[in-house]
């Protein structure tokens, strides 16, 4: 079984919104802001209503950045993830049950308490 799910890294300037995941996947980590596409949505829709969800704002100006597959080698799922970066087109980012946004310069990442594979995908995101 594959999961599909969306990855989002919002960019403003030289400062990226990254969330520090409070439950769930990636609980106690930073990372970008994201989850499962649902069934009928598409990936741009889903990763809007995922954005909006967690944070409270709406993107716009999705710039679609790559794709990640993550394959599992025991009975967990495997994963794909197509990871955009985007606008605040509405609203600031808030704190809600599930995240708390916070803003970093872009080569401030923290990466000691992000995925270990973050030290090495991100910055060639940001990089273009």
């Amino acid at each position: 079984m594959t999961i599909t799910a969306t990855l989002c890294f919002i960019i403003e300037e030289d400062n990226i919104l990254l969330i520090y995941k409070k439950k769930g996947f990636e609980a106690g980590k930073y990372n970008g802001i994201g989850g499962r596409v649902e069934r009928g949505e598409s990936i741009e829709e889903a990763a809007k209503r995922e954005v909006k969800e967690e944070v409270g704002v709406d993107i716009d100006n999705l710039e679609y950045t790559g794709l990640l597959e993550f394959y599992s080698i025991e009975s967990e799922p495997d994963w794909r993830v197509y990871v955009f970066k985007a606008k605040i087109v509405n609203g600031t980012p808030i704190e809600t049950d599930e995240a708390k946004p916070l803003w970093f310069k872009v080569n401030e990442l923290p990466y000691e308490s992000m995925w270990g594979d973050d030290r090495v995908w991100p910055p060639l995101l940001l990089k273009g």
